[in-house]
């Protein structure tokens, strides 16, 4: 695999990391505009454009659809990582290890010379170095964790205002009883709100009236325009 650095780290084109992958490149810019607002540039990936991207192409041969595309996305180490979390495949996973451990840490582990050191020495640099790596990348898992919270809070949020009733709907349901509230009462039948409401509550299976799925609206309508509330034990009917 050829050697891409790029703002002291070393990156990954899209072929790279799709090859890696056992990908499509396809799946991956898939993958990346499914999931954008948690791609962080400069911190996920590099996007190069204009002069940056002709002066990139005259050093690293582009294949394919991407040789003219206008901007060419180079992925950093952490920008792999949201890859293979969001592909979840044995084959991702196991790449992106391999890669750490032999492509992203190359120009870390060649920064500091150990072999004039003492192995007692080398050995307290390398568990430091590793303490380090794992602090680093249980802070990079919280940070995925906070933003998976918020995204979940959000589809939880975007589900409720999509399964039920909208507020239209509901005004619409608090007029139809008062409606039929008054129908029955101009007839000389005890009914109250609170029981119709409890009817309904307790037809559709659901806390509040609110919280009736969108989908049965109009049969909530029509329950509504058709309820009588129970008679008393012993009362005689008309």
């Amino acid at each position: 695999m050829r050697i891409i650095e790029r703002n002291n780290q070393r990156v990954l084109t899209t072929e790279q990391v799709a090859e890696a992958f056992g990908a499509t490149v396809q799946l991956i810019h898939n993958n990346f505009n499914y999931n954008k607002k948690h791609f962080v540039e400069g911190k996920h990936y590099i996007a190069l454009k204009g002069d940056e991207l002709k002066e990139f192409k005259t050093s690293f041969e582009i294949q394919g659809k991407l040789k003219h595309s206008p901007v060419i996305y180079l992925w950093t180490e952490k920008g792999v990582f949201l890859h293979a979390k969001s592909l979840n495949t044995d084959q991702a996973w196991s790449a992106y290890t391999d890669l750490v451990d032999g492509y992203f840490k190359k120009v870390e582990d060649q920064k500091t010379d150990l072999t004039a050191l003492s192995p007692q020495l080398q050995f307290m640099i390398i568990t430091e170095q590793r303490q380090n790596a794992l602090e680093a990348k249980q802070k990079e898992l919280e940070d995925e964790n906070v933003e998976l919270r918020q995204s979940m809070r959000h589809l939880e949020l975007v589900v409720d205002n999509e399964v039920w009733l909208t507020d239209h709907q509901k005004a619409d349901i608090q007029l139809a009883v008062r409606t039929r509230i008054g129908q029955l009462k101009s007839e000389n039948i005890d009914a109250h709100f609170r029981g119709l409401f409890t009817a309904l509550n307790t037809f559709f299976n659901v806390p509040s009236y609110s919280k009736i799925p969108r989908k049965d609206f109009e049969e909530a309508m029509t329950f509504i325009q058709g309820w009588f509330p129970k008679k008393k034990e012993g009362t005689s009917s008309r």
